[in-house]
């Protein structure tokens, strides 16, 4: 039996690898990949390519690092894909500083089957040093470079020849969705980004975003609707809704919000779909403040936070002048997501990040301040920030939390609940870190209430995104969390002190937020209504498209056309975005 000189074993390695990589990300998306041709072609291409260097010289020194820094990238890319449904946008790869907040959630996606990658790389040292041959003749080497060569130049014809006959690479990657990165590799995913990095709208891109945006109709009455004079916005951090108004192990996880879930003057929309992306807490912060969907790849606070947005406080602005005051509020660090660069891009005019606050009861890997204390020092600048205003201005607050943040760690001094050693320790964790941050809501409604502040706000609670990623469907199974942990990645929105009371138990969008906020605060002759629809509009078809492109909800007696078309916003958005259309000379 003849055995593999060391570039073959290398080039199989490589090739094996992408194929492994291609099987774990699958398996929570589909195996289209697995049916193309070009999958394997490119796969092939860059086995070849990376194995060629050791046609010349056999060292396994160089094969070694090169599969082990390639199980770097890919493993690393499936736990970023575990949490934030994309691949690595190549500009994160430069902010490796930020991941340290998120370390938690980063540990807790690793998987036993990430470890396979280097297990092949073992393999690989193990077999070259035992049965590889490190040496072979001048015409041995030349024959062999020509081979891997010419397989090389076969599998790049050929997939430029499929990728052409498809309608091009942007076309071809872009119909893919979610099979984009196991079909076109990691690195295809990162050529794709810089070829979508530079856009500019073109006559026919203009052309189309008119049509989408032409087709959106306003037919209902808002003029009666009496709003309050300030806005609270609290994005709670991974806050999902089926813990609202459930009892576990005959114990109330969210007593705070429960009560004002009864009150008359509360709008509650348990089933809202969240609909971020690569850019998650900061997405939720794109979706709410500008009713624009995320772009495909990455976070917009990092490729395109110079670009022009509609937003809350450009509309609060427009109706109230200089009296119109919005400002922002993170126990975090402002450069992480670039939130200082999103809150200028907003028109926001002041932004409280974690120097301006004191850390008490501290949380996290990098100890942020907790909920609670957070949130009484929020209202604490709040009534400073109304008072130095004046009595004539209206103030719209962003408030984004922490505690519930990834891996849902609660110190013990602080918990409020606990539940029997047999729940599983993630749900425990997480109702736990639930149950404080209703705690901390509930005080700082309190203490608004003492303030003086409470009748002439509205204060608005929804998650900034779900928080059980991939770890819902285990959960769903166990005794414990079947029949408890919703399979859906529902968020609440609730709005207390609302101006209209209701309860909307049809799905609605996070995008949907915006535009129901702009009819809530009397804002809604502002020009830009965003992507969503409000849900006071009685025509809101009571479903949502999730980024790739299934929909959310019931589509019982909903027209194709408006279902194509709530697909098609993901598309749209992503071209207003990237083309910086709301600065465009169109």
């Amino acid at each position: 039996m003849k055995r593999w000189s060391l570039p073959v074993a290398l080039a199989v390695c490589i090739f094996l690898k992408f194929i492994l990589f291609d099987v774990i990300w699958s398996s929570d998306t589909t195996f289209q990949s697995f049916s193309q041709p070009e999958s394997y072609l490119i796969k092939g291409a860059i086995a070849l390519l990376l194995a060629f260097p050791t046609v010349f010289f056999r060292s396994r020194w160089y094969a070694g690092i090169v599969c082990f820094l390639l199980d770097i990238l890919l493993v690393a890319n499936l736990m970023y894909w575990r949490t934030y449904y994309t691949a690595i946008p190549w500009n994160s790869y430069f902010l490796a500083g930020n991941l340290a907040d998120f370390m938690g959630s980063v540990y807790a996606s690793v998987r036993w089957c990430d470890g396979l990658f280097f297990a092949m790389t073992l393999g690989l040292l193990f077999y070259t040093s035992r049965y590889g041959d490190l040496r072979s003749s001048r015409s041995e080497t030349k024959r062999r470079a020509v081979w891997f060569a010419a397989g090389f130049l076969i599998c790049v014809v050929a997939t430029v020849g499929l990728t052409f006959a498809r309608g091009g690479f942007q076309r071809s990657y872009e119909k893919r969705n979610t099979c984009a990165t196991p079909t076109f590799t990691v690195f295809g995913t990162l050529c794709y980004e810089f070829v979508k990095e530079s856009m500019s709208i073109t006559p026919e891109i203009h052309s189309e975003i008119e049509r989408w945006l032409s087709a959106t109709s306003r037919s209902y009455p808002v003029s009666g609707v009496e709003h309050r004079k300030h806005c609270v916005v609290i994005l709670a951090e991974s806050f999902e809704g089926w813990m609202l108004e459930r009892n576990v192990e005959g114990k109330e996880v969210t007593p705070y919000l429960n009560r004002w879930l009864k009150d008359s003057c509360t709008l509650y929309a348990p089933r809202v779909q969240t609909q971020v992306r690569g850019g998650r807490s900061i997405d939720a912060q794109l979706l709410v403040n500008t009713g624009l969907l995320p772009i495909a790849n990455g976070a917009y606070s990092i490729r395109f936070p110079n670009h022009r947005y509609p937003s809350l406080a450009k509309a609060l602005k427009q109706a109230c002048g200089e009296k119109g005051r919005m400002v922002g509020m993170t126990s975090d660090k402002r450069i992480v997501w670039n939130q200082q660069g999103v809150a200028m891009a907003f028109g926001f005019d002041r932004l409280y990040d974690e120097k301006s606050f004191t850390k008490e009861e501290r949380m996290g890997v990098k100890k942020r301040v907790g909920d609670y204390p957070f949130l009484q020092q929020c209202a604490e600048k709040i009534a400073e920030e109304i008072a130095g205003s004046g009595d004539s201005s209206r103030c719209f607050f962003q408030l984004v939390t922490y505690s519930g943040h990834g891996p849902f760690i609660i110190p013990d001094e602080y918990k409020r609940i606990s539940f029997s050693p047999g729940m599983p320790e993630v749900l425990n964790n997480y109702l736990t870190a639930a149950n404080y941050t209703d705690y901390a809501i509930g005080k700082f409604i309190e203490r608004l209430q003492e303030e003086g502040l409470f009748d002439e706000t509205m204060i608005v609670v929804t998650g900034d995104h779900e928080g059980l990623a991939y770890l819902r469907q285990s959960l769903c199974e166990t005794k414990e969390g079947g029949g408890l942990v919703s399979p859906f990645e529902y968020t609440p929105f609730i709005v207390i002190n609302s101006p209209v009371g209701m309860r909307y138990e049809k799905v609605m969008g996070q995008v949907d937020i915006y535009s129901t906020l702009l009819d809530l605060t009397g804002l809604d002759d502002y020009g830009w209504k965003g992507m969503g629809q409000s849900i006071l509009d009685p025509s809101h078809l009571g479903v949502a498209a999730i980024w790739n492109l299934t929909i959310a909800g019931d589509t019982t007696g909903i027209c194709p056309e408006a279902i194509e078309r709530m697909k098609q916003s993901w598309r749209i958005s992503d071209l207003m975005i990237r083309g910086d259309y709301f600065r465009s000379d169109f």
